[in-house]
């Protein structure tokens, strides 16, 4: 058994104190490395954000670009612009190009209606010669109606002009008499016209979307679903389109409600002469004696109830006195 002397005490010290040394360093060595790693990686991160940040700047600087009328380079390849436009739910890029959206100033959309009065001699027949004008300059006639009685006649008419033409028209029924009372009123739909028309196309657009689903459907789900949204877009595309056909025709042909009536007519006297004087003499002279002889026949009876007592009166008082 050796002796544990003071120098194999200290070889011993030394012994441990190298491996915890080294143990020591080991894992310095460790904790160093994993640090290093991890600022690399937060270190890359970075400068991969940044990137992507610059990217997306660059393309949207092209995109602004190609918006306004740069080439179709800035923005990306036909693939690209397939795969975003597809994704986006538009048309794919082998269809039809979509045509801009006019930026421009529409023309006002105004729709004009009124009401006209009237006195003419004859309503009949300014209501004839105003139906043929109104068809001469374009328009129709929606509505005509005639009265003929004894206390003058009238017509009512509802015409439709072109807008352009209404005051022409106000002008033109000057010639036929004495024009007592305009109305008119102007209603703008400008508003109105284009939101339809934006309207409109976004339905055609979505049904043409909905015709390629159908036509590159697999199952018979996919059929009856692209089919039942077609059908919805359809009807409300039609329902849009009848609107907007029915405000064209409104603002392209105004709407006048033209009130005919027939002049007082003072009271005329038939000449007559001397002839006519003396026929209305004696038929004044013929009157007057019926009248009499109607009331001498009224008369006559009572008279002669009163004769036949005055009679007998007179026989009584003649016997009083004998």
């Amino acid at each position: 058994m050796n002796t544990l002397t003071d120098d194999r005490i200290d070889s011993m010290r030394s012994t441990v104190m190298h491996v915890i040394d080294t143990d020591v360093a080991r894992r310095g060595t460790r904790i160093r490395r994993t640090i290093g790693i991890t600022a690399a990686s937060v270190l890359v991160v970075g400068i991969g954000g940044y990137a992507i940040g610059a990217g997306d700047s660059t393309n949207d600087s092209a995109s602004s670009a190609a918006d306004s009328g740069g080439s179709r380079s800035a923005v990306g390849s036909p693939a690209q612009l397939n795969s975003t436009e597809d994704s986006a739910g538009v048309k794919p890029s082998n269809s039809k190009p979509i045509p801009p959206i006019n930026r421009e100033p529409a023309s006002r959309q105004v729709i004009v209606t009124g009401t006209v009065n009237v006195t003419v001699k004859e309503p009949k027949d300014v209501a004839q010669r105003l139906s043929t004008y109104v068809e001469t300059i374009g328009g129709r006639v929606d509505e005509r109606t005639q009265n003929n009685d004894s206390g003058g006649g009238s017509a009512f008419l509802k015409v439709r002009v072109p807008s352009g033409k209404v005051t022409a028209t106000i002008d033109h029924l000057k010639t036929y008499g004495t024009v007592t009372d305009v109305s008119l009123q102007n209603d703008d739909v400008t508003s109105q016209t284009e939101d339809l028309d934006a309207r409109i196309k976004a339905l055609q657009l979505s049904i043409d979307r909905l015709e390629k689903i159908m036509a590159a459907a697999d199952t018979s789900t996919e059929v009856i679903k692209a089919e039942s949204a077609l059908t919805t877009r359809q009807s409300q595309l039609e329902s849009l389109q009848a609107q907007r056909a029915s405000i064209a025709d409104q603002v392209q042909l105004s709407t006048l409600s033209i009130d005919l009536s027939q002049k007082t007519k003072a009271d005329n006297v038939s000449p007559g002469g001397f002839h006519g004087g003396l026929v209305d003499g004696w038929n004044a002279l013929v009157s007057t004696v019926n009248h009499i002889v109607k009331v001498v026949g009224v008369l006559l009876p009572w008279a002669a109830i009163a004769g036949v007592l005055y009679a007998a009166y007179r026989l009584l008082m003649r016997r009083r006195r004998g």
